[in-house]
């Protein structure tokens, strides 16, 4: 699974703010320090304001900060707010919809993907010093499989 480019910048930006510590970022600063278009991250500040994590001053000096202390907030919920309509597959338009159990098993590693989110805050993963998990790799599952067959 992989977040949009929409999720992955407002979290990018999300975890920047926490690390401000109350203070407001520019916009563009932040754009061109991360490498992002500005425009798309003007754009991802926009939701963020909308959906009430962040909060925008105009003017000379202004920019954006955090709207709750980053410990209030969750991965989870981030993710929920900008990645509407998430799912895994799309079930509405398969010719198999009506008679197939992998739907339900996608709807239960989605639920777990946002549970685990959900237990993590801004604070928990912008501290300084908390070392990035590299590679970004997926464990193979055991040779065999676990998955019972019809009629086991």
């Amino acid at each position: 699974m992989q977040l949009t480019q929409h999720t992955d910048f407002g979290l990018r930006l999300l975890l920047v703010l926490a690390r401000a510590d109350g203070a407001s970022i520019s916009l563009p600063r932040f754009a061109a320090e991360q490498g992002l278009s500005y425009n798309h991250v003007a754009k991802v500040a926009q939701a963020l304001v909308h959906e009430g994590f962040v909060a925008s001053q105009r003017g000379r000096g202004g920019g954006v900060s955090l709207a709750r202390p980053a410990a209030a907030i969750t991965v989870g919920e981030v993710v929920r707010a900008l990645e509407r309509g998430m799912k895994l597959a799309d079930c509405a338009r398969c010719a198999l919809r009506d008679n197939c159990g992998l739907s339900g098993v996608l709807a239960e590693a989605l639920e777990a993907f946002l549970a685990v989110l959900d237990r993590h805050t801004l604070a928990d993963v912008s501290a300084e010093g908390v070392p990035a998990f590299l590679p970004w790799t997926v464990i193979p599952a055991p040779a065999g499989g676990t998955c019972a067959t019809p009629g086991d």
